[in-house]
């Protein structure tokens, strides 16, 4: 028999317009606070008791929901403290975890919890015992209601297999931007996510189509990634150097930005941190973090194999599957392949340049050790052989043509006297284990990399032999972080915890000129040290108080040498160590239910290092930053509002400039960046999602001079004015039960953007629009899926890098500047069998 704990609860729906999309500020508290919808709303969960009855009792005070549960069972223990704010669906997943009792809010507001699995083709009459009265069990046929028993599927399996077609970016999310879960409208953070499932339906593959769904982001591909927030990042190469932007998968840091462009397959979710995360995400952030989570190995058996065909012999074939394995051990493997022809035709020699050819999978396991105690271990691999992207030339001068260039005659037409090269290879493993107590939780993530690059690129873009550039780079990569927290905060919740990197690596650079043949090999070793620790005071039920610090140390040991037609001229062995102490203070206050408010100020540390080239040393950068902002969720839940503001105040910035095909980094003295970011979200009616970001960016040096030229004054390199995006996903039901269909499209414009600090016109994009669209149809049982895409569908040919060029002396000239451009128009079908 079940009993149900009822209690009543008042839900209203609202049909109010979207007028007021633009209106994110403290007025709407007052109006919103009477359009209160549980399902997505966060409450003050403090459950300590250990019973299934006491716990969903106190679920059911807090919330003031129904809860239906067997009564046989409420005697049950193990069930793990909850404290924190949630949604009612993320409570129970905490409150569950671990146990054999699973539990989800249905759309009608009733709390179904069932024990194992149950089938819902089994629905039949039955009592349901409250307090003082019976409820008819067919109210929970009403509700999707689960039938206990050993087989069948739970609540929280239900949700997921509802629809999978209608997954939307509306969808709630959760995130560890503070190395907890939370809510995504409940982080007071400047974060931006975007689940798996969603970036499948935008067409997202790789980090550069990531940029155009979020605000804040830029990324050049100039054959590697080179990631800037907030016009903050950085084009450097070599052992020595390190990106500004971290990435971060499955936890584990990503030491070298040359592999930072590859497929995202088989991805939970993607989050933006922008600014610098000085304590969590401390090792070099001073931009942001990309923190990207993969898919969990899942309790059931499921999967998918997909293929998808397009224009230029585009082919992709994927495989997954996931599950069980024995009662303590699941697995989950994933394997892609992908394949294009190239877009550019050489017209000498009719090869193909700007192909893909990648081979890359991700297996994990996870072991529940203990009912407290949990270790997954995670491998995957990435390999590709590819030309990369080539530099073109938008023109010819006269002295390149009376040399005798090939000059093509078409905009995907080239002529390279040497063929492109890049090749990658990259795997790694890691473990991580989490045991989790009742006061405190210890996590420790241990990892092994190791990534071999080599590239060649034909630098002067003609059929002449005036200047190619050879690079390599090995990378052999060692971290190790603990996290010690605490599991039952009550009013304060902290977390503490150390890291270690260590990193060896081997590269170097080959300067090809007609005369002379420049060979720069390099080695460096980097160690870095960390300790961190930050804690969250609740100091009201509605106002915290946040303070964190990151203590870093780092040490480079640095080889090299250079040789000119094969003679040594030079050599050295230089090192030298940074430290550095980067605090952080937040408050936030929840202005209602719905809305938060949070400001924070921040210190980051990136550290020196070495140039490739002349083994020239620049200096750590740091700054402050300073932020607030407004999350909330509006009128029945049915808009999303968050708007932040900042400014950073930088000293010694470092600031790349290519010279001679070697990136030359010097340290700007001072350099302002401010600017404004919004996210909308809005459910306009059942079926009918729409969303739109905009940002602002100022972003100038204050204070520059290198080389006896001023460059103060001057905008930062990637850092557009403006830029925004909108978009729209509509699902409708096919009559006669015939599946639906999803119709996606995604507009996004980016303003001017310079490349160089010396901000001339010929190295400024043009402003640019991308407009991307889908149609997929699902079947009746959500097993197969179809679609039809297509992106870029303008056919717009947009600049994302531009450097200097070469004249026909093999000079540096700028007035020739060579350009790498993105993606043209590319559609094709994709065919998608889940189990």
């Amino acid at each position: 028999m079940l009993i149900a704990r009822l209690t009543k609860k008042v839900r209203c729906n609202s049909n109010r317009a979207f007028a007021f999309l633009s209106v994110v500020v403290l007025c709407v508290s007052l109006i919103e606070s009477a359009f209160a919808q549980d399902g997505g709303r966060r409450y003050d969960f403090r459950i300590d008791e250990e019973t299934l009855g006491g716990a969903l009792e106190i679920v059911a005070q807090q919330t003031n929901a129904n809860v239906l549960y067997p009564f046989e069972l409420a005697d049950r223990t193990g069930m793990n403290p909850v404290s924190g704010r949630y949604t009612t669906d993320q409570a129970l997943e905490i409150l569950f975890r671990n146990t054999e009792f699973s539990g989800g809010l249905t759309q009608s507001g009733v709390i179904i919890i069932s024990q194992g699995k149950s089938d819902l083709s089994q629905n039949r009459e039955g009592s349901v015992r409250t307090e003082n009265k019976k409820v008819k069990l067919s109210l929970l046929a009403s509700v999707s209601a689960l039938i206990l028993g050993p087989t069948g599927a739970s609540a929280q399996e239900l949700a997921a297999n509802e629809d999978r077609s209608s997954v939307s970016i509306f969808d709630s999310i959760t995130v560890t931007a503070q190395k907890r879960e939370s809510d995504l409208q409940d982080t007071p953070l400047s974060v931006s996510a975007l689940s798996g499932d969603v970036m499948q339906k935008m067409g997202i593959r790789t980090i550069e189509d990531f940029q155009f769904f979020v605000p804040g982001i830029t990324v050049t591909n100039d054959s590697m990634a080179i990631v800037n927030i907030r016009g903050i990042g950085t084009s450097a190469f070599g052992v020595a150097t390190d990106p500004s932007v971290t990435v971060y998968i499955d936890g584990v840091y990503q030491p070298r930005p040359t592999t930072g462009y590859q497929d995202m397959f088989d991805i939970e979710r993607v989050e933006l941190l922008r600014g610098p995360q000085g304590v969590l995400f401390g090792r070099n952030s001073t931009g942001g973090t990309l923190n990207i989570v993969s898919k969990a190995p899942s309790d059931e058996l499921e999967g998918a194999i997909g293929v998808t065909f397009g224009n230029y012999n585009k082919r992709v074939f994927s495989g997954t599957i996931s599950g069980p394995l024995t009662d303590k051990i699941r697995g989950r493997a994933t394997l892609v392949k992908n394949d294009r022809d190239g877009i550019y035709t050489d017209v000498v020699t009719g090869d193909k340049y700007q192909d893909q050819d990648t081979f890359a999978g991700r297996g994990s396991l996870a072991f529940d050790l203990a009912d407290n105690f949990e270790l997954v271990v995670r491998g995957d691999f990435n390999r590709e052989r590819e030309t990369g992207f080539p530099a073109v030339r938008a023109t010819y001068a006269q002295d390149i043509i009376d040399a005798g260039a090939t000059i093509p005659t078409t905009d995907l037409g080239v002529a390279f006297d040497t063929m492109p090269v890049s090749n990658t290879d990259v795997w790694g493993v890691s473990a991580t284990a989490t045991w989790t107590g009742e006061e405190v939780g210890f996590k420790s993530i241990t990892a092994y990399r190791e990534s071999d690059v080599f590239q060649v690129i034909d630098a002067d873009g003609t059929d002449l032999f005036l200047f190619d550039i050879g690079f390599r780079e090995d990378s052999r990569s060692f971290t190790q972080e603990l996290q010690l927290y605490n599991t039952n905060p009550g009013r304060l919740e902290w977390i503490a915890g150390m890291f270690f990197l260590n990193e060896d690596g081997v590269g170097g650079i080959d300067l090809l000129f007609q005369n002379p043949t420049i060979i720069i090999p390099e080695s460096n070793v980097t160690n870095a040290y960390a300790l961190f620790g930050q804690a969250t005071l609740s100091i009201t039920d509605r106002f915290r108080a946040t303070a964190g610090v990151r203590y870093s140390y780092e040490k480079k040991n640095y080889n090299f040498s250079t040789s000119v037609n094969g003679t040594e001229v030079d050599s050295g062995s230089p090192s030298a160590n940074w430290s550095a102490w980067t605090p952080r203070f937040a408050l936030d206050y929840d202005l209602s239910d719905n809305i938060l408010a949070y400001v924070s100020a921040t210190r980051g540390f990136k550290s020196g290092g070495f140039q490739l080239g002349d083994a020239g040393a620049f200096d750590p950068e740091f700054l402050w930053s300073y932020e607030a902002g407004v999350k909330s969720s509006l009128f029945d839940q049915r808009l999303r509002a968050n708007v932040g503001v900042f400014q950073y105040d930088y000293t010694n910035l470092q600031v790349v400039e290519f010279v001679g095909g070697v990136a030359t980094t010097s340290n700007a003295g001072k350099a302002t960046v401010k600017g404004v970011e919004a996210e909308f979200v809005a459910r306009v009616m059942d079926g009918l999602d729409l969303n739109a970001t905009l940002a602002y960016l100022d972003a100038a040096y204050d204070t520059f001079f290198e080389g006896g030229v001023d460059f103060s004054g001057n905008r930062l390199a990637n850092a557009p004015d403006w830029s925004y995006s909108l978009g729209a996903q509509y699902t409708t039901p096919l009559g006669n039960n015939m599946g639906e269909l999803t119709f996606r499209t995604d507009f996004a414009w980016r303003d001017t953007v310079d490349f160089k600090r010396n901000n001339l016109p010929q190295f400024r994009s043009d402003t640019y629009a991308l407009l991307n669209a889908r149609i997929t149809y699902t079947t009746p049982n959500q097993l197969w899926e179809a679609s039809v895409y297509g992106t870029n569908l303008t056919d717009n040919r947009f600049a994302t890098y531009i450097t200097v060029g070469r004249n026909a002396a093999g000079a540096a000239d700028l007035n020739v500047p060579v350009t790498v451009l993105g993606s043209p128009r590319q559609y094709g079908i994709s065919l998608r069998r889940n189990f």
